[in-house]
């Protein structure tokens, strides 16, 4: 059975649209509402009152409409629809990503190793740094362009979606596995152990993100991350080379790394942490539980991480400059 019911008001321009389904039953029920524009976390009207009003034999049992009106699912905002994207075109993006990375692994390895790079570093360590940074130049601009064009998102990261941010997923994916393949390759999987559980915990979430069409709005502001891999990894190619790492710019890039981790890595996964107590309900329990495995040990990841790099770029030079102080005294 499936009802539409459109409630009119000057007053109003949003639309909600509910899915109120039942475990017990292949019926669907569709309620359409219009709900004030000056709402900010407003209820709108809830399914058990519509139903009094379209079906009045519901309505004599309570309890039967509370538990309905527990597995209601709101879609605040849905943007161009999960029928305006298809699951083979992100199939075909994961692909041509993987072709991108080798055909610029290929262009790399021709010019060979640089002179400006200091003795004892690995050409395939640089290779690897500088296409992970070119990954991260293309899919934190791409990342910043949806958070900005799509402000929307952000009213419903679990069913909003459209095209562009869509793609970006099984882009990203793409590198991640190219990656793993080339650290495998290179017999580097048990010395960077924590890149590899990083890749393979992303990359089977954001797979089943975007073969159901869900949650792909919560992959942007994850991704967001990348917009801090640009400054990470040039921090670590600029250490790669002989640049000083008191002058200007290491210290700027350094800098820059240290502020985007916080506000475009750690920030954006808190609030993907918060989205497990407000949105758990509208996903499926193996979902739910398969984000719960995931994302929380590569937020431990990124908090040693962090760790890691303020104490090699802020903790080290205060202690270095308290020596000197010391001495001068």
């Amino acid at each position: 059975m499936l009802l539409f019911a459109f409630l009119y008001n000057k007053d109003t321009t949003n639309i909600l649209i509910i899915y109120f389904s039942r475990y017990s039953q292949i019926k669907k029920i569709c309620l359409c509402f219009i709900f004030y524009r000056e709402r900010s976390m407003k209820r709108p009207i809830c399914g058990t009152q519509f139903a009094k009003w379209v079906n009045n034999p519901c309505s004599r049992n309570k309890a039967k409409m509370e538990k309905d009106k527990e597995q209601t699912v709101y879609i605040i905002n849905q943007g161009d629809g999960m029928d305006s994207v298809q699951v083979w075109q992100a199939y075909a993006m994961c692909a041509l990503s993987i072709m991108l990375m080798l055909a610029i692994r290929s262009v790399v390895t021709k010019f060979g190793k640089p002179k400006t790079l200091k003795d004892g570093v690995s050409f395939w360590k640089w290779r690897n740094i500088l296409i992970s940074w070119i990954h991260a130049v293309i899919v934190g601009t791409w990342d910043f362009l949806c958070l900005w064009w799509y402000p929307d998102l952000f009213q419903d990261p679990v069913f909003y979606i459209n095209n562009v941010m869509y793609l970006m997923v099984p882009f990203s994916i793409g590198y991640f596995l190219y990656d793993l393949y080339d650290m495998m390759t290179n017999e580097q999987k048990l010395i960077d152990w924590e890149i590899v559980l990083h890749h393979v915990l992303l990359s089977t979430v954001m797979i089943y993100s975007w073969t159901n069409k869900l949650c792909i709005a919560y992959s942007v502001i994850l991704l967001t991350s990348e917009i801090n891999s640009i400054f990470l990894h040039l921090r670590k190619l600029l250490q790669f080379t002989k640049v000083n790492f008191n002058s200007w710019l290491y210290q700027l890039v350094a800098m820059l790394n240290l502020f985007t981790f916080i506000t475009c890595r750690l920030f954006p996964q808190s609030r993907l942490m918060f989205g497990f107590y407000t949105d758990g309900h509208r996903i499926s329990k193996s979902y739910f539980i398969l984000l719960l495995l995931t994302y929380p040990i590569g937020f431990v990841i990124n908090i040693v991480l962090f760790w890691r790099i303020l104490k090699s770029d802020v903790l080290r030079r205060l202690k270095g400059n308290d020596k000197l102080l010391n001495k001068m005294e």
